[in-house]
């Protein structure tokens, strides 16, 4: 019964040390900070808030703009969607571990 419990209790041991592999480091894994790049931002020299596809068009944006919604072009609710996704980009803070923070010091 002893050889059973002792076991298991290696088992255990296993399973538990398996979540994280040693050469992970005790620093949780994201994504690395890194500076702000704006080179690549205007390669087009427009300074306007307009997709590629209107090709610097303001007519046709304001044409657009003055349609109803089921009658705009689908290029360009996506491109309006995905706009909005870039001004305020969804982010999850990371949690503290209580296992690795335990060992720094």
């Amino acid at each position: 019964m002893a050889s059973y419990i002792i076991l298991v209790a290696l088992a255990l041991v296993c399973v538990v040390q398996a979540q994280r592999p040693f050469y992970a480091g005790l620093s949780p894994i994201g994504y690395p900070q890194t500076a702000e790049n704006d080179l690549l931002s205007n390669r087009f020299g427009e300074d306007e808030d307009q997709p590629i596809e209107a090709r610097g068009d303001g007519n046709l944006i304001n044409r657009f703009n003055a349609m109803p919604i089921d009658n705009q072009p689908f290029w360009y609710l996506n491109w309006r969607q995905y706009n909005a996704l870039r001004q305020r980009p969804q982010t999850y803070p990371q949690r503290p571990n209580s296992f690795i923070n335990r060992f720094r010091k």
